[in-house]
């Protein structure tokens, strides 16, 4: 048996016809909302089956590199944060997802936050002569505020399974739903920054 790892995975938005998707995968992972140690069942709660945006899905162990797998099963329709803890020799790695952005992937610490040694961040600094735009989309930060915002305005939200658009709670999505004013952390050339949907009112 390979090394093994706590991991987490965090859902800030996702279309209520892919919630069933991101569901199953975290099934398929054994992620859920409390940690089950090794060998102990897991703990129902009779609630109704859906996902709730911001919040957390864990696990105590899993084997070393399943962020990886778990972030090429979850939609590329939602926005998401998946991270595996460093163990022994390994660093942990963290997958940022954003439909506007794409995916971001970095070594990290235990709490999910991109890690570069100083050798990387002076060669970063070099590469872009300081532009502190191009260093967040280098370093992960611009996913990071992308996401923080995400999970501030749909903090709460619970899209249940076989939730339809008509029926689902109504969330925010693109960036410049949760911008405010010129996204000035953004790439000129971001996708994000031509999307012109208004921000729903809740």
């Amino acid at each position: 048996m390979g090394d093994r790892t706590p991991i987490e995975a965090v859902v800030y938005s996702c279309p209520p016809e892919r919630v069933n998707t991101v569901l199953e995968v975290f099934e398929e992972f054994g992620l859920g909302e409390e940690i089950v140690l090794p060998g102990e069942p897991p703990r129902g709660d009779g609630h109704p089956r859906g996902l709730e945006l911001g919040h957390g899905y864990i696990r105590s162990e899993i084997s070393v590199g399943s962020s990886a797998e778990i972030a090429a099963a979850l939609p590329s329709e939602a926005a998401w944060k998946v991270w595996e803890d460093p163990k022994y020799q390994h660093l942990g790695e963290v997958h940022l997802h954003h439909p506007d952005l794409g995916v971001f992937v970095a070594d990290c610490d235990a709490q999910g936050r991109p890690m570069f040694s100083s050798e990387e961040i002076d060669r970063l600094i070099v590469r872009t002569d300081a532009d502190r735009v191009q260093l967040g989309h280098l370093t992960g930060r611009t996913w990071e505020l992308a996401l923080e915002q995400l999970r501030e305005a749909n903090k709460g939200v619970v899209i249940p399974a076989d939730s339809t658009a008509a029926s689902a709670p109504l969330q925010a999505v693109a960036l410049n739903q949760v911008a405010s004013g010129p996204s000035r952390w953004m790439p000129a050339d971001a996708p994000g920054q031509a999307r012109s949907t208004a921000a729903p009112h809740r």
